[in-house]
């Protein structure tokens, strides 16, 4: 009997997502994929993690509130403000329960830009206590960047992931662990472009 998807393998899977999506925007129009809608990333990222042999499930556009009920964590007390709207994906167990929201994002230099999406991550993860079956959620980014007058496209791409995964842990990090998993700094001419996965665990 096969286990569960791993996590380490569900990041992988989600950062060569990105980087198909970089590759055939990029044929397909001449840009890179930060003006590309957010859909196309979803897509190709879904599709990548649909071809791992352990991965059963994976709905797009799901509500989060139907998220929290199936996940057996809805309760009967008042929802926060943010557990509101719909995941860009949600990866289920094999037995039909939900595992892991997952946001992407299609370009992304600071953590403002995501942060609703933490802090609704945030949320779902903390509620029911060990009857809530969605026990990990991720953000997963794209950003790109042309040089400063100080710094290069790769500096400027590194600092902004540096400074991401620190506000996140300054915000979320008395209730969740916080990582971020970046993907190599890709460069071409004078600009640069990477992806990443900001994972969110409970405490």
């Amino acid at each position: 009997m096969t286990g569960p998807l791993p996590v380490e393998v569900l990041i992988q899977a989600s950062l060569k997502g990105v980087a198909r999506a970089q590759q055939e925007y990029e044929a397909l129009s001449g840009e890179w994929l930060w003006r590309a809608p957010e859909y196309y990333s979803s897509t190709c990222i879904a599709q990548e993690i649909l071809k791992l042999p352990h991965a059963k499930y994976l709905t797009m556009e799901n509500g989060t509130k139907s998220a929290i009920t199936e996940a057996g964590s809805r309760g009967r007390g008042r929802l926060h403000s943010s557990i509101r709207g719909r995941f860009d994906m949600l990866l289920w167990w094999a037995d039909g329960t939900p595992r892991a929201p997952i946001e992407v994002k299609r370009h992304v230099l600071n953590f403002k830009t995501i942060e609703k999406d933490a802090l609704r991550i945030e949320k779902v993860l903390n509620r029911g206590n060990n009857e809530n079956t969605i026990r990990f959620g991720a953000i997963v980014f794209y950003t790109s960047a042309r040089p400063g007058k100080k710094t290069t496209a790769k500096e400027k791409v590194e600092n902004a992931f540096t400074r991401i995964e620190g506000d996140a842990k300054n915000l979320l990090g008395d209730s969740c662990n916080i990582r971020l998993h970046p993907s190599p700094v890709e460069t071409a001419e004078d600009s640069a472009w990477a992806s990443a996965v900001l994972l969110i665990k409970p405490l």
